[in-house]
């Protein structure tokens, strides 16, 4: 379980004397901004700069200059800062949902023509350059994925990130409950979700972990994790 705040500069400043006060060491994320979600992480946090530093996720990180958090630090916690004076602005746990099967390419390329993710896609986030293309080859094979280039796989990528933004598919509880598109392998930046970025005006969303995630945080593969907005 994991508990997400983000806070302005001087709130930060705040509430890195409490930690202090109280023995607690707050970690930088020094590579990947999901490090944080890891269960050796107590306290971490990502810095404003952060999103912009990481080479490997700089196209996909863009979302976060877009949103309402640009410029607000984000600090994930194992513990609930009730007590600090802090309301979360989700919570992070493990979740039984289950999906097999998955939206068709013409299913996810409907997604995309929708002036919702239109309208909400960064600049950068579809412009990839010739270094990253190379990239992403080499990373399909490191993932197993034959079969299938790069750009058919981005389909995916934005049509999970259109799902959040407005639901096609999702469970339904009072009000929709959108959930990823893909198992691991074919998802991509699931951090935005994870960390409310992208999908924030739901109170509940079910996100699988990307590779990233997996690797960096020691998110389950393949699982769904269950993200709350207090009420």
């Amino acid at each position: 379980m994991k508990y997400i705040y983000w806070m302005d500069a001087a709130l930060f400043d705040r509430v890195k004397i409490m930690a202090a006060e109280k023995g607690i060491l707050m970690q930088k994320a020094k590579k990947a901004v999901c490090v944080p979600l890891s269960k050796k992480v107590d306290l971490g946090y990502v810095p404003p700069d952060a999103w912009e530093k990481y080479t490997l996720c700089k196209r996909q990180l863009s979302w976060y200059r877009t949103s309402p958090y640009f410029g607000q630090t984000l600090v994930v916690s194992s513990r609930n800062l009730a007590s600090w004076g802090l309301v979360e602005d989700a919570l992070i746990r493990d979740s039984k949902f289950r999906c097999r099967k998955f939206p068709d390419r013409s299913k996810q390329l409907a997604l995309l023509d929708r002036e919702s993710y239109q309208a909400s896609k960064p600049d950068a986030w579809d412009k990839i350059d010739n270094e990253e293309k190379g990239r992403n080859v080499r990373w399909l094979k490191i993932m197993g994925i034959h079969g299938k280039s790069y750009e058919e796989l981005f389909i995916t990528h934005c049509a999970n990130h259109a799902n959040f933004i407005e639901p096609e598919y999702f469970l339904e509880d009072g009000e929709p409950i959108p959930y990823s598109l893909g198992k691991t392998a074919h998802i991509c930046s699931a951090c935005l979700e994870l960390f409310n970025i992208i999908g924030s005006k739901w109170k509940k969303k079910l996100v699988a972990p990307c590779p990233g995630a997996v690797l960096f945080a020691g998110m389950a593969s393949n699982r769904y994790y269950e993200v709350v907005q207090p009420k």
